[in-house]
């Protein structure tokens, strides 16, 4: 579509960068706060641009085509949701067009894995001692520099796990400094990392006007060989003041990053009372966790993140009700080639009431729409329970069951 007059004096025109699965949320929140959506992304076919306003097939990584979208259309606000790689174009959109969000030096520092640790550090935080390796060779030098084995190899700027390794033993090391190279940028080598362990934990944060405004601390769920969480839940099973100290970490964290305004997702790590940043996203999380907090406190972060990128106050969608145990889980297969459906793979949990989202993107003989290395992404659940352990329980038996109706074939 193109700009026209018909389209509605006054209305404030909202660029979404990205119009897959996981941009969904925020494009429907533009459409219930009167606004109207210009989605761009490189999939014409993607879901979100049959919901849009205005839908423009432009790869959301080319920077230019997206701010020159933005100057066609007179946008009056720039959002994304779950999408690293959108970041940057959402920025410049921001400081291009005078636009309230995060600037593009803030942008960059956040994508820039070794950037981000080493604000953190010199801010005085936890971190994990990162370093950067031009190839197999250097990674095996650094290794012993920081701590040894197990360590973690990553991209030095890639999004949603990919390219990430956890490497127990150094015959392992070659083959996952090869895998993240295929995510980096020409010259930017790769990261070895000293591995954390401890308790995983995810903050959903969001932030205005320099402050932070609301946070939810999030339990992460995992499965083997799948680097990134598979699954979250709410409420935190963390004691009070072990909840309040991850969150002052994360605000800290923020700062250190200078992070003032919107959504920030944070991948942390609990060692011996201390927090430990792995990761900060300036953008909505991914995973379902807008609809699980949802969910769970009634707080909308999509509405939020578009008022607030409006220039409009987020008190209102981030206003809090009773908590209610959720939990969300992705359903994942390991392999990239076409799908083998058995059935309905959803069909035995239809008409379920503790069961309130059960999405399968999945199409007999056709290959996952979305991926993550060698994972096939093929959708996502979201349920309730009595408490947190029956919701974390169902909804792995939820995508327990429903993988195992999907076979990724070789």
């Amino acid at each position: 579509m193109s700009p026209s007059s018909a389209d509605g004096p006054g209305a404030a025109r909202v660029l979404v960068a990205g119009g897959g699965p996981f941009q969904l949320d925020i494009i429907r929140a533009v459409r219930r706060l009167g606004a109207e959506s210009v989605v761009v992304d490189r999939d014409p076919c993607a879901p979100g641009m049959a919901l849009a306003d205005h839908g423009e097939a432009v790869d959301t990584t080319d920077v230019d085509a997206v701010v020159g979208v933005a100057r066609r259309y007179a946008v009056d606000a720039a959002v994304t949701a779950a999408s690293d790689a959108a970041v940057y174009a959402v920025a410049a959109v921001i400081e291009d067009r005078g636009l309230v969000g995060l600037p593009t030096a803030v942008a960059r520092t956040c994508r820039d894995k070794l950037a981000t640790f080493t604000c953190v550090r010199a801010a005085g935080l936890a971190a994990p001692e990162t370093r950067l390796a031009r190839d197999a060779a250097e990674a095996a030098t650094l290794a012993s520099a920081i701590g040894g084995y197990p360590l973690v190899v990553k991209p030095r700027s890639s999004a949603g796990g990919r390219g990430v390794s956890i490497v127990r033993s150094p015959s392992e090391l070659a083959e996952a400094v090869a895998r993240a190279t295929g995510y980096a940028a020409s010259g930017d080598g790769v990261l070895v990392q000293a591995f954390v362990g401890g308790i995983s934990a995810g903050v959903e944060a969001f932030f205005w006007r320099g402050a932070l405004h609301r946070a939810f601390v999030l339990n992460d769920q995992y499965r083997d060989g799948f680097v990134s969480p598979v699954g979250h839940s709410l409420p935190s099973s963390l004691e009070p003041a072990a909840r309040q100290a991850v969150v002052d970490a994360a605000a800290r964290f923020a700062a250190a990053c200078g992070v003032t305004d919107g959504p920030a997702n944070f991948d942390l790590r609990l060692v011996e009372g201390e927090t430990v940043l792995i990761e900060i996203n300036p953008r909505l999380g991914g995973s379902s966790i807008t609809e699980l907090v949802r969910t769970c406190y009634g707080a909308d972060l999509s509405a939020a993140t578009v008022m607030a990128a409006l220039g409009r106050s987020p008190d209102g969608p981030l206003a809090l009700g009773e908590a209610r145990p959720v939990a969300a889980r992705l359903l994942v297969g390991r392999g990239r080639g076409p799908l083998r459906l058995v059935g309905e793979p959803a069909a035995p949990f239809a008409g379920r009431d503790d069961v309130l989202s059960l999405v399968v993107n999945a199409a007999d003989g056709a290959p996952a729409r979305l991926a993550v290395d060698d994972w096939s992404l093929f959708g996502s659940c979201l349920v309730r329970g009595a408490t947190l352990e029956a919701a974390e329980a169902l909804a792995a038996r939820v995508a327990g069951d429903v993988e195992a109706a999907i076979t990724v074939m070789p």
